[in-house]
């Protein structure tokens, strides 16, 4: 019997300007900019009218760190000549994608950036299919949450717009996991059990220390957007090595590719795991 197949495609461009330039405080507009210029397929996902499009973009980082503006920064982000940038975008596609409609770069030197030239050093193309996604079952795993995070409850009767947690509790982390997963997973890979598996993640991840801070960044001139950022380490020491859990680590793994929480495609919501054993 022949299944169906679907893919977690993830690009990471390096790139460096070649003049100085002022660009937007929250700065994923800079790699939708580029992207749009060398990519069919996300230029073609990215216009789909829905709120869970197959596609998540990281903002610019210059090393390790993410660049974004905050409200309490007072200086304007740069793009410095010569300095190396980079960004990801994952995309979710099905194994008809050809090579040419992902990226399509005839020359390495990309005109008019926010008013700057640069020159593509590197793209790196990563490919997991979704029964690739999960891994052991670690003594502890830390959950860093580099770009800021919009994690909110489920809409109810009056209460349409939700509410906006300032901390990653679990329940809502995984739930907004399972939504996305089922949304763009193969027919036969569909989490059934989801309500069960959003209480379960609540006593499977115990936090065992953290670090997390509320930020409101500029998304542009005229919106603030409140988020969080930092760590949280979580014991799973005494969670039990079921299945459960084990689809809770496949998920995990799924959000380093595909962030969490809500607006994935603007550069929201990126994490990054590391495991301890």
């Amino acid at each position: 019997m022949q299944y169906d197949k679907r893919f977690v495609i993830r690009i990471t461009v390096t790139f460096r300007p070649l003049r100085r330039t002022v660009i937007p405080p929250f700065t994923a507009k800079v790699s939708k900019t580029i992207l749009n210029m060398f990519s069919e397929l996300y230029r073609k996902l990215s216009e789909r009218e829905n709120s869970f499009k197959p596609i998540a973009v990281t903002p610019l980082y210059r090393g390790e760190q993410a660049l974004f503006k905050t409200k309490k920064d007072h200086n304007l982000i740069m793009l410095e000549e010569g300095a190396y940038y980079r960004f990801s975008a994952s995309i979710v596609t099905d194994e008809a994608t050809t090579v040419n409609e992902l990226i399509s770069l005839s020359n390495p030197m990309v005109g008019d950036v926010f008013s700057s030239p640069i020159s593509i050093e590197n793209v790196k193309i990563e490919v997991r299919d979704f029964e690739s996604f999960g891994f052991n079952k670690p003594s502890a795993i830390k959950i860093s949450f580099e770009t800021p995070v919009l994690l909110q409850l489920p809409s109810k009767k009056r209460y349409m717009s939700g509410r906006h947690f300032l901390f990653p509790i679990p329940s809502l982390m995984i739930g907004s996991l399972i939504e996305y997963w089922n949304r763009h997973c193969p027919a036969r890979m569909l989490v059934k059990n989801a309500y069960y598996l959003t209480v379960y993640s609540n006593y499977a991840l115990r936090e065992a220390d953290f670090e997390i801070t509320p930020v409101t960044v500029l998304y542009d001139e005229s919106r603030l957007i409140r988020g969080f950022v930092g760590w949280v380490l979580y014991d799973l020491r005494v969670a039990r090595n079921t299945r459960s859990l084990r689809k809770i680590l496949a998920l995990l793994d799924y959000a380093q590719y595909v962030g969490v929480g809500r607006s994935r495609a603007a550069g929201f919501g990126q994490i990054k795991l590391k495991y301890y054993y």
